[in-house]
């Protein structure tokens, strides 16, 4: 990866509608991906979940 190229890392949990730890979910940390470990900031956001559940999705299937 280009030293040279800024990075913003997004932290899946603060667009999903469950809360970590409680959901019991198995996310992949920032900090756990060798590229993104020279990154900083953000290397405790969560890049991806096995149980990310968008508000959209749900405000869909509850008035749908």
């Amino acid at each position: 990866m280009d030293p040279d190229k800024k990075l913003q890392i997004l932290n899946m949990c603060d667009f999903c509608s469950r809360e970590f730890p409680d959901c019991a979910a198995k996310p992949v940390f920032a900090r756990e991906i060798d590229p993104l470990k020279n990154s900083s900031s953000g290397l405790e956001s969560v890049i991806a979940c096995d149980l990310y559940e968008s508000p959209v999705d749900v405000l869909k299937r509850k008035f749908h």
